[in-house]
């Protein structure tokens, strides 16, 4: 076990350490550069988790690089699980239940990402990690305004989202969907929630308590308190765009939480990066909790969002912040 620049070995904070395991030295050495401190390099999957369990340190990262002959997955997990540790799978096959980035400069903006899991208590952690990333953001003292990204995989979130939600502003959703099923997927999200769901429609206004589904074929943004729909481009774009919607919503006077959930590709991604700098609150889906993780996985490449949450706590944060 080697200690990184910036590194104190066992007097090393838990929470905010990262251990990588690259029993390739230039791995080593490409991570001493690039990965956040304090940090610990090490050859050993089972050594590492000994380390932490040793010390006692609590909430660390351990980033996992192929080859790994002593990995002996349902331990590591078990172990990680009561340590508190995150795993994330640098390159390689997927691993169930872990993680995964497609490099260490990926895997680097990952271990800055605080994760918020569905462990007791859900709501206290949401409501913790909310707060301390809006304390410096721009007041926004107009409606509450609610944004939600999906693709593959995002209908049936969607309904666990929406189910028995009663937002205070109005929810806007953007869903990537085939052509002649919006009118159906509108219906069914109707049937789940407290709240009006209907179809978004140019110039609508804004009505707070409402949920807004994108038509087919079109996009939709947010300006001055209305909706705006356009065509779009089918076979050349993602439709509607999540980042179109997103960014739309940057100059929005009231307090704005969006959320970025399971699908395939980077939609969403930029859009959400220009949003948090804005400072709206912005919520990411766990990538391996998503049906397909490509769009969370972008997003944490590009901005550290307020939190990266599984279904149940994106749940209880909507129903918090909408």
């Amino acid at each position: 076990m080697t200690n990184g620049p910036g590194t104190n070995g066992a007097g090393t904070n838990g929470p905010g350490l990262t251990v990588l395991v690259a029993t390739d030295p230039q791995r080593r050495l490409e991570g001493a550069r690039l990965l956040p401190t304090p940090r610990l390099l090490t050859v050993s999957v089972m050594g590492a988790l000994a380390y932490l369990e040793r010390e006692g340190l609590r909430g660390a990262t351990l980033l996992l690089t192929p080859p790994l002959p002593d990995l002996d997955l349902e331990q590591v997990r078990g172990r990680a699980r009561t340590l508190g540790v995150r795993l994330i799978m640098v390159g390689g096959a997927p691993l169930p239940g872990v993680l995964s980035a497609p490099d260490l400069a990926a895997a680097a903006a990952l271990c800055r990402v605080p994760v918020l899991m569905s462990a007791a208590p859900v709501p206290a952690a949401v409501t913790a990690a909310v707060t301390a990333a809006t304390t410096t953001a721009p007041a926004r003292t107009g409606a509450r305004l609610t944004l939600i990204g999906a693709s593959t995989g995002g209908p049936r979130l969607l309904a666990t989202l929406l189910r028995d939600l009663s937002p205070v502003g109005a929810v806007v959703v953007a869903q990537h969907i085939s052509a002649g099923f919006g009118p159906n997927l509108t219906q069914w999200l109707g049937t789940l929630t407290g709240a009006p769901v209907g179809t978004a429609s140019d110039g609508l206004p804004l009505q707070a308590g409402h949920v807004y589904v994108a038509p087919d074929g079109h996009h939709v943004e947010v300006s001055g308190g209305a909706l705006r729909v356009r065509p779009g481009r089918p076979g050349q774009e993602h439709l509607p765009s999540i980042d179109a919607l997103f960014v739309s919503a940057c100059s929005h006077r009231g307090p704005v939480t969006a959320a970025l959930l399971t699908g395939m590709g980077s939609d969403g991604a930029l859009g959400l990066a220009q949003l948090h700098r804005a400072g709206a609150t912005t919520l990411v889906q766990t990538p391996q909790s998503a049906t397909v993780p490509s769009m969370p996985q972008q997003a944490l490449a590009r901005v550290q969002p307020s939190g990266v949450l599984d279904p149940d706590a994106l749940r209880a944060a909507l129903r918090r912040l909408a």
